[in-house]
């Protein structure tokens, strides 16, 4: 596998992220494209409320003012999603339902791609460890 075509797999994939209406808007920053990637690890949402998974993120290109208003209206679009948490001055946050799944598919159809692409490459085909009767 060469470079080349390795970055072509990448560049397949970004591509794949701009045409997803769901995704694109979250790949425009490197602080937002991180929070959807916090926040698909948890499926029933983020225990840990607004402000402090906002202070988990590491990427700092928006500001906590920026983001708030980025997190505000991708509430409004229905991507994120808030739900009461036990503590009352928190909210559990979480992804819709179908970005999340989009977010999984595009990640697992780039990865399958990446490890098919650096598998080494056997020149004899291997017999198959069944006994064939």
């Amino acid at each position: 596998m060469t470079r080349d075509s390795l970055l072509a797999l990448e560049i397949d994939f970004e591509r794949q992220i701009y045409e997803s209406k769901l995704l694109s808007l979250f790949r425009r920053s490197p602080s937002t494209w991180e929070l959807l990637l916090h926040l698909a690890q948890f499926e029933e949402g983020s225990e840990d409320g607004v402000y402090n998974t906002l202070d988990r993120l590491r990427t700092r290109y928006l500001g906590n003012s920026a983001m708030l208003k980025f997190v505000r209206e991708r509430r409004d679009d229905g991507l994120l999603l808030f739900t009461e948490h036990t503590k009352r001055s928190k909210w559990k946050v979480s992804l819709d339902a179908e970005l999340r799944d989009a977010l999984l598919l595009a990640l697992e159809e780039r990865n399958r791609g990446l490890g098919q692409a650096l598998a080494p490459k056997e020149d004899k085909p291997q017999m198959s460890k069944q006994i064939i009767r």
